[in-house]
Parts: structure tokens; sequence; C-alpha cells
């Protein structure tokens, strides 16, 4: 009897999905995103599925040319359902969401991407018949989209300097954080010492370190050197 296929059971569906490019946003001041082929699986008699990039690494298969394993994508796993979802899937590229068109209504995003039109780019570009099929205030709508772009172009040094700063105010305040945390270890370790005399702490620093301090130091060097021979100084 042959053996079943297990991803028979398996319900595959490919689409597309916007992931966020920060350093393409950092660079032209709105959000830009870039298209992704995705491929769902869902389990028979289950509620959760899964979602990984169609190109992705899915397992190892025999190469039956070479005999050798070749890697196979979810794309070539479940070949069938991929060759689907590209013969009817709207094509989108990269660029800022309709979504985040502040000019737009819910109403004309809808009446854009029943066009084909899914980025504030690609309605930039309408030309000609194009344009023309937007209808009535078709040219008002490509030239916001203009405007806005080239007004989060103007922004984009603006937006990239405040970056860099709160990148910088956040590793400043690592490193205030870090000093902190050293002060608070170090005062907790000089508290052991504070009862000693000027001769117990001069034997704990010989008996520590195999050197017995020499002339006369004052009590605060002392207490330098009796942290410095603490065993677990390094901890």
């Amino acid at each position: 009897m042959p053996m079943q296929d297990p991803d028979a059971a398996l319900l595959a569906v490919f689409r597309h999905t916007a992931i966020p490019n920060a350093a393409k946003t950092l660079k032209e001041g709105r959000p830009i995103y870039d298209d992704m082929e995705v491929c769902e699986i869902r389990f028979p008699g289950r509620r959760d599925w899964q979602a990984f990039p169609a190109t992705d690494f899915s397992h190892w298969a025999l190469d039956p040319h070479t005999g050798g394993q070749i890697k196979v994508t979810y794309a070539e796993r479940f070949a069938r359902q991929y060759q689907q979802f590209k013969s009817h899937a709207a094509q989108t590229k990269s660029g800022t969401p309709l979504t985040h068109a502040p000019f737009l209504t819910e109403a004309r995003r809808a009446e854009l991407r029943a066009q084909n039109i899914f980025t504030v780019e690609a309605l930039a570009t309408l030309d000609g018949q194009d344009l023309k099929n937007l209808g009535t205030g078709g040219r008002e709508l490509k030239n916001a989209a203009e405007d806005y772009i080239t007004e989060a172009k103007a922004s984009a040094p603006n937006l990239q300097m405040q970056a860099e700063l709160e990148a910088l105010k956040a590793r400043n305040q690592v490193l205030e954080d870090d000093m902190a945390t050293v002060k608070k270890a170090q005062a907790s370790a000089a508290a052991e010492f504070d009862e000693m005399t000027e001769d117990q702490l001069r034997d704990y620093i010989k008996s520590h370190s195999g050197h017995a301090p020499q002339g006369q130091l004052t009590r605060k060097t002392l207490l330098r050197m009796a942290l410095d021979a603490r065993p677990n100084k390094a901890a």
C-alpha cells in the first residue's frame, strides 16, 4: 500500500503581507513596507496555524538526479497552491501602504485597491488612461500623493537626526545604569570593611593578595586595596 502524503491533509494558502522596512522608512521619512509572499499552513481539526515566508527552507529532500540532499522551500513543497496564487494574486510592490496616507478616506482606499493600487507611490505615478480611470478627483489624489512623498522626503533628515539622538540617549542611559550598578556593588562591598581597623585591613589585604601593604597608607587607600583583593571582585 503506497505511503500517504502527509501534506495532503494540510491546507496551504499563499498570500502577500507587508513587512516594515526600517532603513527605507528612516531614509524616506514616511512608512515604507516591503511586500513578502508567505505561506499559511492550517491543520485539520485544529484552530492554530503557522505562517512562513514562501521562499524559506521547509525541509530536505532527495534529489532524484544526483541522489544528494536538496533544500525545499514552502513554495516548492506546495507547488500547486503556489502556482495558483501566482496566477491569480494581485502583485503589490514595496512602498507606503494606502492606510498611511492621511489624505485618503477609507472609502477611497477601498476604491484604489479595487483598481490594484496599493501604495502611495503607485498612486503618485498614475498617468494617462490609468489616471482617468480614477474618475472625478483623480488628478487631485495623484497630486496629494506627490505632495505627501515630497514633504516626507524633506522631513527625512530631521527624522534621521531624531532617531540618532534617541539611539544616543538610549546608549547613555545604559551606561548610566551600568555605572549606578557598579557604584552600588562597590558600596555594598565596602560596607563589610567599615568595622575593620587599619591593621585588620592590612591583614586582610595580605591574606587575600599575598602582599602586605607597604608604607604609611591612608584608610581610603587601604579600603581600595581591600576591595581589589576581594576574591569575588570580578563577579
